[in-house]
């Protein structure tokens, strides 16, 4: 008069998927103001889920080339667009090589696990130009009784940060002293 009726579950569990950066490179001028970087979510959307977002001094310091970021990043369930982090970037008036930042990806929540590339590193280009340095002239005459010579150097293609250079003269036909 009574009977079990044992109902079998055949849902299969849905990834939440996996979370890493959309490049493992990123470059960004000195003076764009803001870098951004990609974060992407494949393989799976199933839950809400999270990263934690990092950066960290390569050959660029905080906060005099880059101000420095740490963040959460958030999915929700059924999410797979990408999220874009905003790196503020400072543009100074020095000279100086590219530099680079050091971000990294850590701590992944809701079921999600760590892509590839999980690091990467963002190369702010420089925009400052010192210049060349360089004689006005090829040649220059002066005569004997004048007291003094004047040599002009010019400094072209760049004005950024403070320059010199050593000047030195030496015996031609003419000789010291």
């Amino acid at each position: 008069s009574t009977a079990v009726l044992t109902i079998t579950d055949n849902d299969v569990a849905l990834p939440a998927g996996t979370l890493q950066f959309s490049a493992a490179t990123y470059s960004v001028g000195e003076n764009a103001g803001n870098a951004a970087v990609i974060v992407t979510r494949t393989g799976g959307s199933s839950g809400a889920v999270s990263v934690s977002f990092a950066t960290s001094n390569g050959t660029a310091t905080a906060p005099g080339d880059y101000s420095a970021v740490t963040q959460t990043v958030n999915f929700a369930d059924g999410d797979t667009a990408n999220k874009t982090i905003s790196i503020p970037i400072i543009n100074d008036t020095i000279a100086e090589a590219n530099e680079t930042v050091n971000l990294t990806l850590s701590s992944p929540t809701g079921g999600a696990t760590l892509g590839t590339p999980s690091t990467a590193v963002l190369t702010i280009t420089d925009n400052d130009v010192a210049g060349t340095l360089q004689f006005s002239a090829a040649t220059y005459s002066v005569a004997e009784n004048a007291g003094n010579a004047t040599v002009i150097v010019t400094r072209t293609g760049g004005s950024s940060g403070a320059v010199s250079a050593s000047f030195a003269t030496s015996n031609g036909t003419a000789t010291a002293p």
